[in-house]
C-alpha cells in the first residue's frame, strides 16, 4: 500500500504540473535559464550548474517546444521533491503512534498535497525555473534525517551521508535556500557525534563537498566560450564573484527596502494563503487576517505539542528548525511584497510547516483514534480519509491561479522585440528580461543571430564586454564610451546608428538629452544618425501606436492576465509617456498615460505625469523629476 500511496504522492501533482506548464517561456528568469538548458550557458550568479545540467538532459525529450521541456523538468523535480516529502511524513506519523496504513498513509497524503498542489510549490513546477530542483534536493536530505531519527539508536547512518550529499548538490544549486536547510541538521549531527564520533561528521563533510564540486562545470564550461557567460568564471577570483553572488550582497542597498515588521506581517499572509489549504484563496483583509493567525496558531501548538512528546521530540527538531529558520531568514533577508522569488525560497519552509501540521494531527490520532488492540477506530480513519481528501481539494484550488496551460504572453513581446527585427541590428537593452527573452528565442528557434544585443545589467559582470566586443566589433565604441561616462554618449549612438540600426530599450536610465536623436520603433527606439526632428517624432507616433496595438490584438485577454505581463506593458506606457513629454509630443503623451492608467489605476508615477502634463497645453516638459528617483535605484 506504501508504494501505491507514493506513486500517488508523486504522480498527482505531476499529471497537474503536466496539464499546466507553459509551452512558452514564462517572464523573470525562465528565458535565461531556457537558454542555459539548450547551450548549457554559465546563468546570472551563482551560475546554477545543476539547474543547467536538469534542463539540458530535459531539452533532448522528443516532443513539445524546447520551453516546455524544459519547464517539464520542473515538474518532474517538483513531484520527485513530493514524494520524498510523503516518504518523511509517512515516517513522522508512524513514529508519533500512527501505525496502521488506513491512518498514516492519508495523512502522510494529505500532508504532501497541501504543500505540493500550493500555488509556491506549482508555480516553480510549470516553468523554467530553479527552485523545484531545490526542493527536492532539500527533501531528500530532511527524508534521510527524519529516517535516521525515527530509527535511532541505531549503528547505520549512511542516511546521514546521503542527506549530506544532497544538501551539497542544494548549495551548488541555490546556496542562500540550502544553506537555510543547515540548522535543521544541527541536533543529529550532534547525536551521531556523542554516540559514534568524529568519523560519520567527516565522512558526512566529504558527502557535502562532493556534492559542491559540482561548481566545478563552471569553469570548466565557461572555458569553451558558450553564448551566455555571465561572470566568465575562468579564473578563481571570477569563479568566486560568481559562485558568492557578491553582485546581489552589493546591490541590496540601492533598492528600496520594506521595513521588517511589513515583511513579517506579508509572510504571515502568505503562510496562511499556502497552509490554509483550499480554504486560503479568500483574499478579503480580515478572512485573510483570521487565516493566517489561525495557521500561525496551530503551528505553535504543534512546535509545542511535538516537543513535549517523548520520542517525538528528535522529528519536532528537524522540522521546527527547517521551518522558523526558513520562514524567518527569508522575511529578514528580502523584501518580500512584490518578490517573485519568495515563494520559491520558501519552498522548504512550507514542506516543514505542513509536516508539523500533520504531526500534531498524528498526536491527536494516536491518542485518541485506537482500540486497545491498536487497530484505528472508525473516526481516526474518517478523520485521516478528510485530511486526505482535503490535500486533493487543493489540486482544484490552485489550478485555475497557478496554470500556465494557456500562457503566451512572453511569445507576443518576442514576435515585436525580436523576430521583427530589422537585419543586422544592435539592441541596447535596458530591462534583464529583455535580455532573457533574446537569448531564449536565439538557443530555443535559433533566431536572429544577425542581431547583437547590448545587455546593459550585465556590463558590468566579469567578461562581459571582453566577450561582446570580440564578438562584434562593431560596439567597441560605444561601450567604450559608456565606461567612461558611465552613461550612453550621443556621439557613439549616431556614429554606430550611421552603419548599421541601432535600437535602445527606452528606459529611466536613458538620459532626456538622448530623446532628441530618437524616434519610436516597434517596442524600441531607433538612434537617427543625424538626430530627431519634430516631423521625425510626429511621423514615428502612428506606427508605434500600430505595433502597440498589434501586441495588444496577439496577447487578447493576457494583456490583463499575469501580474508580471501587465507590469511589462505598464512600463512600456510610462516610458514612452516619458519621451513624448520629454520631446513635447503632449497629446502623444497624454495617450500613452492613458493607456497605462488602464492597466494600474493607482499608479502614483503616471498620476503625477498625468498632473504635469495637463498644466502646460504645449512644449517639452522636464521630465527629469519622473527619472531620478527610479535611476537611482536601478543603477
Amino acid at each position: 500500500m506504501r508504494v501505491i500511496a507514493l506513486a500517488l504522492a508523486s504522480g498527482v501533482p505531476f499529471a497537474a504540473f503536466l496539464a499546466t506548464a507553459s509551452a512558452h517561456d514564462f517572464w523573470l528568469d525562465a528565458g535565461e535559464l531556457t537558454a542555459q538548458g539548450i547551450h548549457l550557458d554559465i546563468a546570472h550568479p551563482p551560475g546554477h550548474p545543476l539547474a543547467g545540467l536538469v534542463a539540458k538532459l530535459f531539452s533532448f525529450l522528443p516532443v513539445g517546444p524546447l520551453p516546455l521541456r524544459v519547464a517539464v523538468g520542473q515538474a518532474a523535480c517538483a513531484a520527485a521533491a513530493a514524494g520524498f516529502l510523503f516518504a518523511a511524513l509517512d515516517t513522522t506519523v508512524r513514529a508519533l503512534g500512527v501505525r496502521h496504513d488506513r491512518v498514516a498513509v492519508p495523512l502522510a497524503l494529505g500532508g504532501t498535497w497541501w504543500v505540493a498542489c500550493s500555488s509556491a510549490w506549482w508555480l516553480q513546477a510549470v516553468r523554467p525555473e530553479v527552485y523545484a530542483l531545490q526542493a527536492l534536493l532539500v527533501m531528500i536530505a530532511v527524508e534521510r534525517l527524519v529516517a535516521l531519527e525515527a530509527a535511532w539508536p541505531t549503528v547505520d547512518v549512511r542516511p546521514l551521508y546521503v542527506a549530506c550529499l544532497a544538501l551539497g548538490l542544494g548549495l551548488a544549486n541555490h546556496h542562500l535556500v540550502g544553506f537555510l536547510a543547515l540548522p535543521a541538521f544541527a541536533p543529529t549531527l550532534a547525536r551521531v557525534y556523542r554516540a559514534k564520533g568524529a568519523r560519520p561528521l567527516w565522512l558526512g563533510a566529504l558527502a557535502l563537498a562532493t556534492g559542491l564540486a559540482s561548481y566545478v562545470y563552471l569553469p570548466v564550461r565557461a572555458a569553451t566560450d558558450p553564448p551566455a557567460n555571465l561572470g566568465d568564471p575562468t579564473e578563481p577570483g571570477r569563479l568566486f564573484w560568481v559562485v558568492s553572488a557578491e553582485v546581489y550582497a552589493r546591490g541590496a542597498g540601492t533598492s528600496p527596502v520594506q521595513p521588517v515588521g511589513e515583511r513579517f506581517a506579508d509572510l504571515l499572509a502568505i503562510l496562511g494563503h499556502e497552509l490554509g489549504g483550499p480554504f486560503g484563496a479568500d483574499s478579503d483583509a480580515v478572512a485573510v487576517a483570521v487565516r493566517s493567525l489561525a495557521v500561525l496558531g496551530l503551528l505553535v501548538v504543534a512546535l509545542y505539542a511535538l516537543a513535549r512528546t517523548p520520542g517525538a521530540r528528535r522529528l519536532d527538531a528537524i522540522w521546527g528548525l527547517l521551518f522558523a529558520v526558513n520562514v524567518c531568514a527569508v522575511a529578514w533577508l528580502v523584501s518580500v511584497r512584490s518578490n517573485p522569488d519568495v515563494l520559491g525560497y520558501l519552498m522548504p519552509g512550507l514542506a516543514a510547516g505542513a509536516a508539523l501540521l500533520i504531526g500534531l494531527f498524528a498526536l491527536v490520532l494516536a491518542r485518541i483514534g485506537h482500540r486497545d488492540d491498536g487497530r484505528p477506530r472508525l473516526v481516526a480513519t474518517a478523520v485521516a480519509v478528510a485530511v486526505g481528501a482535503l490535500g486533493l481539494a487543493q489540486t482544484y484550488a490552485t489550478a485555475s491561479s497557478a496554470s500556465l496551460a494557456g500562457f503566451r504572453a512572453t511569445d507576443a513581446f518576442d514576435e515585436e522585440r525580436v523576430r521583427r527585427l530589422p537585419p543586422d541590428a544592435v539592441v541596447v537593452a535596458h530591462d534583464p528580461q529583455t535580455v532573457f527573452r533574446h537569448w531564449s528565442v536565439a538557443a530555443s528557434e535559433r533566431g536572429r543571430p544577425d542581431v547583437t544585443i547590448v545587455p546593459m545589467p550585465f556590463l558590468g559582470y566579469p567578461g562581459v564586454i571582453d566577450a561582446l566586443v570580440a564578438r562584434d566589433p562593431d560596439v567597441t565604441e560605444l561601450l567604450r564610451g559608456y565606461l567612461l561616462e558611465g552613461e550612453l554618449r550621443q556621439p557613439d549612438l549616431q556614429s554606430l546608428a550611421m552603419r548599421r540600426p541601432l535600437l535602445i530599450e527606452m528606459d529611466v536610465r536613458v538620459p532626456p538629452e538622448l530623446y532628441e536623436t530618437m524616434v519610436p520603433s516597434g517596442l524600441y527606439y531607433e538612434v537617427l544618425d543625424a538626430g530627431a526632428t519634430d516631423t521625425d517624432v510626429e511621423q514615428a507616433i502612428g506606427p508605434h501606436e500600430a505595433v502597440l496595438d498589434r501586441l495588444y490584438a496577439h496577447l487578447g485577454d493576457e494583456a490583463r492576465g499575469h501580474l508580471e505581463t501587465r507590469n511589462q506593458l505598464l512600463w512600456l506606457h510610462y516610458v514612452d509617456a516619458l519621451y513624448y513629454a520629454g520631446v513635447g509630443a503632449r497629446e502623444a503623451a497624454r495617450g500613452a498615460v492613458r493607456r497605462g492608467l488602464a492597466i494600474q489605476p493607482e499608479a502614483q508615477e503616471l498620476r503625477g505625469l498625468e498632473r504635469a502634463l495637463e498644466g502646460a497645453a504645449s512644449g517639452r516638459l522636464d521630465v527629469r523629476p519622473f527619472i531620478a528617483g527610479p535611476r537611482a535605484q536601478t543603477q
